[in-house]
């Protein structure tokens, strides 16, 4: 199979009746699923989505962005998930970039009015030709069920031949770069790469029919749409959906729905374990624990292992991106603890990767330099950007990630920075990740962000943004000391800002993009 809906349609077949979706009471079959991937898929014919066509979706994780997307997929258009959590100005810079014709959103999200906010965005771009608004009472012209549930018996047939007509690749997902550093791109992918991406990890994540997985990411992310979203579908397990990361209720949901894999990035294990809920958790039935976005935190492994060692359960991280629609290297479940907290896998088949210099030669085992990574898991390209795309995609079909790192010779990846990041000192080069690891060791600190500002006299310094643990206190002259002991004097920051909390992207990582705002840079 090698388009997205066709396992949605082998799933309904081989177990009609068992869950694929549960999201607060609301318990969907899988041949539920599939008539109503079905449905919306002939609603949106009817409203006229051509092939290639963008439909977007403002909204958190709930049933509908699944069968939005499946059914997008079955007549060849191209899905896009928006978080609401976004300010007016980054939406419309994403449905300007899209140009969806068709936009499905919340009614309300946190206080926020989306029916006032849609509505102005469909005057704003005559483009969208009908919006959809989800949770809006059954009887609302403009709501899910008047979209979705009218018989359209009249449209099997051309549901039918648009389906024979989509290819696998054809352009079914657009995604946009968190922009933690820049302006976001919109990153395309086909039904060829999510499945690449799919197949490698059900293998290395453990999926199976009798995996229960938790998703609570917004559904802009890659790891609600695809390393959630559909492996599980794919594996023909279970969504557990919450339309909200909250720690004490997904640490309720995990063990009153028997969630087997639990997917997160650090700070969200961070803040569970924070929660009242944390010590009398059964985690019995949880099989895997998956991060990724950054590096773990000390403490975060330690309690990780010790929930293995009592469970056992396993430990999976790797290393991917938006651009690569998911892990392109993984963990093995012998390795020890020290490698998982330095190392981010090795690249596993079919994907290859290389470390390269800035002629994009390759370098030995050990060296420093850019990673490259080629599979059928790379974007098809940019959205409106060929320069980027060009810039970041060669002929041979390596993709060049802007990361910076080295592999050991059994192709592990240890990740040492982003080439933007990187400023110069006194002439010499500083990767700030570096620094920011360093700093993660100090028993006080939760998160560090490291800069490069301008300075007369080196040209460029450090600036270290801290964010400490609950109820820990340092000073800016403890953790100078504390690098000064671990680094050359040029990699220790000339600036400390200490302080409880650093603003966080939807993915958990640092948003070093507001930082640069905070500092006029």
């Amino acid at each position: 199979m090698s388009r997205l809906w066709q396992y949605v349609d082998k799933w309904a077949a081989a177990k009609p009746d068992a869950e694929v979706m549960v999201f607060q009471e609301q318990r969907i079959p899988w041949a539920a699923f599939r008539d109503e991937v079905d449905r919306v898929a002939k609603a949106m014919l009817d409203v006229g989505v051509a092939k290639g066509d963008r439909v977007a979706m403002i909204a958190m994780a709930r049933p509908e962005f699944l069968v939005t997307f499946m059914a997008a997929s079955k007549i060849g258009a191209v899905w896009l998930g928006i978080s609401p959590k976004f300010t007016v100005d980054e939406l419309r810079y994403q449905l300007r970039d899209a140009a969806p014709v068709l936009l499905f959103a919340v009614e309300r999200f946190q206080n926020v009015d989306f029916r006032g906010r849609a509505a102005a965005f469909a005057e704003e771009f005559p483009g969208i030709r009908r919006v959809v608004f989800l949770g809006a009472a059954p009887d609302a012209e403009d709501g899910y069920a008047a979209f979705a549930e009218p018989a359209r018996g009249h449209l099997d047939e051309t549901l039918e031949q648009r389906a024979a007509t989509v290819t696998p690749e054809d352009e079914v997902l657009l995604m946009y770069t968190s922009g933690s550093t820049g302006k976001p791109k919109g990153v395309l992918h086909t039904h060829r790469s999510i499945i690449a991406s799919a197949s490698v990890e059900v293998a290395y994540f453990g999926f199976d029919e009798e995996t229960r997985a938790l998703l609570h990411f917004p559904i802009n992310h890659v790891a609600a749409d695809v390393e959630i979203g559909f492996s599980t579908i794919y594996g023909g397990g279970c969504l557990v959906l919450m339309d909200r990361f909250d720690p004490q209720g997904s640490l309720e949901t995990i063990e009153n729905e028997r969630v087997t894999v639990v997917g997160q990035v650090p700070v969200m294990f961070l803040l569970q374990f924070q929660a009242p809920k944390f010590p009398e958790m059964d985690w019995r039935r949880v099989r895997a624990f998956v991060w990724s976005g950054s590096a773990a935190p000390e403490i975060m492994l330690d309690v990780l292992c010790v929930l293995c060692e009592q469970t056992g359960a396993r430990l999976v991280t790797g290393y991917g991106s938006t651009e690569l629609c998911g892990f392109c290297t993984y963990s093995m479940p012998d390795d020890p603890r020290e490698l998982l907290a330095k190392s981010a896998g090795r690249v596993v088949p079919p994907f290859e990767m290389r470390i390269v210099d800035d002629e994009r030669r390759p370098l030995p085992h050990g060296q420093n330099g850019e990673v490259a990574v080629r599979g059928d898991i790379v974007m098809k390209g940019y959205l409106n950007n060929p320069d980027a795309t060009a810039a970041a995609l060669d002929l041979e079909g390596w993709y060049y990630t802007g990361d910076v790192g080295y592999m050991d010779a059994r192709g592990y990846l240890f990740l040492t920075g982003r080439r933007s990041e990187m400023f110069k000192t006194g002439g010499e080069n500083v990767f700030p990740r570096e620094i920011e690891e360093t700093l993660e060791r100090h028993p006080a600190v939760l998160f560090a962000a490291v800069l490069g500002v301008p300075d007369e006299l080196y040209s460029e310094v450090g600036y270290a943004f801290v964010m400490l643990k609950p109820g820990q206190t340092v000073s800016g002259d403890e953790l100078r000391a504390f690098c000064k002991d671990r680094l050359a004097n040029f990699k220790v920051p000339k600036h400390f800002d200490v302080r409880p909390d650093l603003p966080l992207l939807p993915n958990g990582k640092v948003s070093k993009t507001a930082l640069h705002k905070e500092l006029g840079l």
